[in-house]
C-alpha cells in the first residue's frame, strides 16, 4: 500500500531520469547491440553527454549484420565515437558449450572487451526487465561489472 504522500509526488520523467544519470557517471562506454533499447541509449547518452559517450559494438557470428549496420547507421547520423570490436566470446569455452546461461557468458565477453579499451563506466542498454525475466543467462549483471541506468 502507497502512503499518501507517496500518491500525490509526481512520477519523474524517464528521459529526465536517464539523462541525470548519465550526467552522474560523466562519461561513459555504452554497449550497442542494434536493438531499440542499446540504440535508445545510446542516443541519449551522446545527446546527453556529446563526446563523453563512447558507444561500442561487437562483431561476431552471433550479431546480426543488419544490426551491424544498422548501429554504423546511427553512428555516422548521430556523429558517434563507435569503435566495432571482437568480443571473442567464441574463445570462451562457457560460450561454446551453449548452456542455458549462455547469454551471461556473451556479455560477460562483451563488457570485459569493452572494459580493456576504457576506463570509464560500461553501459547497457539492457532493461532491468529483462535482466529480470529473460533468464539464467541474464541473471548475474552485477558480476560482469557494468551499469544499467534504464
Amino acid at each position: 500500500m502507497t502512503s499518501s504522500k507517496q500518491a500525490q509526488e509526481p512520477m519523474k520523467d524517464p528521459l529526465e531520469s536517464l539523462q541525470e544519470h548519465l550526467r552522474a557517471l560523466g562519461q561513459v562506454a555504452v554497449a550497442v547491440s542494434g536493438g531499440v533499447d542499446s540504440v535508445t541509449l545510446a542516443v541519449t547518452a551522446h545527446r546527453t553527454l556529446g563526446n563523453k559517450a563512447r558507444m561500442y559494438h561487437a562483431l561476431s557470428p552471433a550479431v546480426q549484420a543488419d544490426a551491424t549496420e544498422r548501429v554504423r547507421r546511427f553512428a555516422a547520423r548521430e556523429g558517434w565515437a563507435l569503435e566495432v570490436l571482437d568480443a571473442g566470446e567464441f574463445a570462451d569455452k562457457d560460450y561454446r558449450a551453449n548452456p542455458v546461461d549462455r547469454c551471461y557468458y556473451c556479455k560477460r565477453s562483451l563488457y570485459t572487451a569493452i572494459a580493456r579499451r576504457t576506463n570509464t563506466q560500461v553501459i547497457s542498454g539492457t532493461t532491468r526487465t529483462t535482466w529480470a525475466t529473460t533468464g539464467p543467462g541474464c541473471a548475474r549483471p552485477a558480476s560482469t561489472g557494468f551499469a544499467i541506468p534504464t
